[in-house]
């Protein structure tokens, strides 16, 4: 096809399309629906549920919930080419180093025998799987959602949808998961999340190319 008749093709081509936001809209709550689902049905939530939503243990639901949802904006705001997204790469700065003292916190307070105890369990394994199993689809629900912008930073852009999926499967996670200490929540549910971020830090370098 000539040049010129490649611009006029283009320039007739006026079928609306849904933009990214309106797409994570469609997708995303049916996506975590679906993983939510999965959890209920082929784990269980955890027999104190309501009492540890109501104690400081609820943190293990918030934080990743936090982190999804400011991932979800840094991911809307990437979709646009002429898009800087300051304040949202700013807010997941904060929320990133915030984690960072709470690590450190942790590990001066602590002492490592006692963080081999905590660690040594089954569930430990159990937490590293099946986070990413309930991240799939809102995974590939977010990447979907961001194929219709036209981000100029793919790879970051495909790393908020990892994040996306990766919080919001780690919330899930945390209905079922009886272990509450901090020291806990950092190796299981971080290393889970960033296994997640990465995963679709590869895929949107790949996906979300134009």
């Amino acid at each position: 096809m000539k040049t010129d008749a490649l611009i006029a093709a283009l320039a007739a081509d006026t079928t609306p399309r849904a933009s990214p936001g309106a797409r994570m809209v469609r997708v995303l709550p049916l996506a975590v629906a679906l993983s939510l689902t999965a959890l209920l049905t082929g784990w269980h939530v955890r027999a104190d549920l309501a009492s540890a939503l109501g104690s400081v243990a609820v943190y293990k639901t918030a934080v990743p919930l936090t982190l999804a949802l400011s991932a979800l904006w840094l991911a809307r705001g990437l979709a646009r080419p002429e898009a800087r997204a300051g304040r949202e790469w700013a807010l997941i700065g904060v929320l990133m180093a915030g984690l960072a003292l709470a690590l450190v916190w942790g590990l001066a307070v602590t002492p490592v025998p006692r963080i081999a105890e905590i660690l040594d369990t089954p569930d430990y394994a159990n937490c590293l799987i099946s986070v990413p199993v309930l991240a799939a689809l809102p995974l590939a629900g977010a990447l979907w959602a961001l194929r219709a912008g036209a981000t100029l930073h793919p790879a970051k852009s495909g790393a908020a949808a990892g994040l996306i999926a990766g919080g919001a499967a780690a919330a899930i996670y945390s209905l079922h998961c009886p272990h509450d200490h901090l020291m806990y929540f950092f190796p299981a549910y971080g290393v889970a999340m960033a296994g997640v971020t990465l995963a679709g830090a590869l895929l949107g370098a790949r996906l979300l190319r134009w």
